[in-house]
């Protein structure tokens, strides 16, 4: 499929019909070339790929993201909801940045008579990774970290509450203000993997540490209690036919079984307000507290100049659910041009806000439902769903696995001789390989915190087959990098790709000349990031050779030297089911 995108005005100031049309228009900088078929896009003149150009994502305005996001905090409110509780409740927000569909709020507001919402500033959050020291969180997540929290207070706010923002650890912090409040339970969402888990544990033992005088009359001395809820799936782990200790080991078994046997229960309504807030002062506290700027996390974020930039936080994230679903009518056609690299586009782009807990992935299923109810149902309406059991799957199987999922050898604990070399693994990171489709993915990687599903087996394959440097050295480097860093699909999707995952069946080599024929034929994805094979025929800039850098270690398999303008391969079998 080949798609012609041009960029000559700004997303906000296109218009987009209210029912689809039967061509698809669509707006980014570049043309995007994919397989066969072609689609017409308007008619402007096409950009030079050197330019420096920068996406935001979604592309709207601010107005139009709150109107979005008011609208559909509306049509999720109801009036009819009851609250019987009584006391103080306290909401500790983690990795579920949002207020719509999330149960914990809905259940800390049920419960209480007034609720006071937390988020805690770990500073373990910004050390370092386990096995080989990069920072734990890069500039570009705690940036977008910072625009979810910004959000989310906003939110609040116009529901009759606040966030009270605290810089230390949870243990530490939550039972002090539990005890400062008189709080009876902390609700959250529970988490799966040991780093998280061992948070929760240290928070319930400090909320068992302080005693606060009885409600509703009791004046036996009671402590506070730590509720944990599941929020983070689209099929709820009680729903699941099967216990996750008894999760099976092949993804389509999985799939197939919850799509017969289990139901996705809907989105967790809203109550019209919130509020109120507990009485009493918040001096102990320093005040509601501050959102931490990117300095004062010890980072630096330099000046975007390329590439997509992602706008954090649930309103944005509502807003791109609407704008790709339905002002853009990419639904429709999503499966026909996912495995694209370039642009906004050819891809949803919701995981950084899954990650984040800004969005709901049952509101992404609802969505889905009622396109295909108003629209269209097809393959691609479905592929989405499909994308967001793999999610599930890789988080289910962490409960299964527990920590072998970081461990070198996998949940199958293979044993496998793997290098360090540290000359290699900088020039894989740094993008100095001499393979422009590798060179390219890290250098967008590193620029904008985000990389293609495509890319990312690519990049994967040719770390571990080709250059047999530890896989763990790659899961780590993306977990200082990417945007939508969640332990459970990076950790998943790196086992795999190692070849030491739970599925034996899942070991595969992508071989770089083929992915570079099949997904960028004319070039152009490389040649926007490096910027030096502009110059050359479109045919030759992914297999350049002595015009660029020289290849840092041969192929496994295939060649990208040319014999009658092609590059040789050798056919390899291509992976069919595609995971974020």
């Amino acid at each position: 499929m080949t798609v012609f995108l041009s960029l000559s005005l700004p997303l906000r100031s296109l218009t987009f019909p209210q029912k689809p049309t039967s061509n698809l228009f669509f707006s980014t900088q570049f043309r995007l070339s994919y397989q066969s078929q072609s689609m017409s896009s308007a008619s402007q003149s096409e950009p030079k790929l050197g330019s420096k150009v920068t996406f935001q994502v979604p592309g709207l305005d601010s107005s139009e993201i709150d109107r979005i996001a008011d609208a559909t905090f509306q049509r999720y409110s109801s009036p009819k909801l009851q609250r019987n509780g009584s006391g103080v409740s306290i909401v500790w927000f983690r990795n579920d940045l949002r207020i719509l569909d999330n149960e914990a709020l809905y259940r800390a507001w049920a419960s209480s008579e007034a609720v006071l919402p937390v988020y805690c500033v770990d500073p373990r959050l910004f050390g370092t990774t386990h096995y080989f020291g990069f920072p734990k969180t890069g500039a570009f997540r705690a940036q977008f970290l910072i625009e979810c929290l910004a959000d989310l207070k906003k939110n609040l706010m116009k529901h009759g509450l606040n966030l009270l923002i605290q810089h230390g650890k949870p243990e530490d912090i939550l039972p002090s203000v539990a005890k400062a409040f008189g709080a009876h339970t902390v609700y959250a969402h529970k988490e799966t993997c040991s780093e998280e888990l061992n948070v929760e544990r240290l928070v319930s033992k400090g909320l068992q540490r302080m005693e606060l005088p009885g409600v509703s009359g009791n004046q036996n001395a009671k402590n506070p209690k730590l509720q944990l809820i599941w929020g983070s799936t689209m099929y709820h782990i009680s729903d699941l036919p099967f216990n996750p200790d008894s999760l099976p080991d092949v993804y389509t078994q999985f799939r197939k079984s919850v799509e017969s046997k289990s139901t996705i229960r809907g989105c967790y309504k809203l109550p019209t307000m919130l509020g109120p807030l507990p009485s009493g002062s918040l001096d102990e506290f320093g005040g509601w507290g501050s959102i931490p700027s990117i300095h004062e996390l010890g980072l630096h974020q330099g000046k975007r100049e390329k590439g997509m930039y992602f706008i954090g936080g649930e309103s944005a994230a509502m807003g791109r659910v609407i704008e790709y679903f339905w002002k853009k009518d990419l639904l429709r056609v999503y499966k026909e041009i996912r495995n694209g690299m370039l642009g906004p586009d050819y891809s949803t782009k919701f995981s950084p806000w899954l990650a984040f807990g800004c969005l709901s992935p049952r509101f992404v299923h609802e969505e889905v439902k009622r396109f295909e109810k108003e629209r269209e149902a097809n393959n691609s309406t479905y592929w989405v769903l499909f994308e967001l059991i793999w999610r599930d799957y890789f988080r289910f199987l962490s409960i299964k696995y527990g920590n072998s999922i970081f461990h070198l050898g996998g949940p199958r604990n293979v044993a496998s001789k793997w290098s360090q070399d540290q000359n290699l693994f900088e020039a894989w990171k740094e993008g100095r390989t001499g393979y422009p489709l590798i060179d390219a993915n890290m250098k967008e990687l590193t620029t904008t915190g985000f990389m293609s599903n495509r890319g990312r087996q690519i990049v994967c394959s040719f770390l571990v087959r080709d250059m047999g440097i530890d896989w763990r050295m790659g899961a780590e480097w993306f977990e200082t990098y990417l945007l939508d860093y969640d332990p459970c699909s990076n950790y998943g999707n790196w086992t795999y790709g190692a070849g030491v995952g739970n599925d034996p069946r899942e070991d595969r080599y992508f071989s770089i000349p083929k992915q570079a024929q099949t997904y960028d034929p004319e070039g152009e994805y490389v040649a926007f990031w490096l910027p030096e094979l502009q110059a050359l025929r479109n045919d030759k800039r992914n297999f350049p050779g002595k015009a660029y850098l020289q290849q840092i270690v041969p192929l496994k398999f295939g060649s990208t030297n040319f014999k009658s303008g092609h590059p040789r391969f050798k056919s390899v079998r291509q992976n069919k089911e595609y995971r974020r």
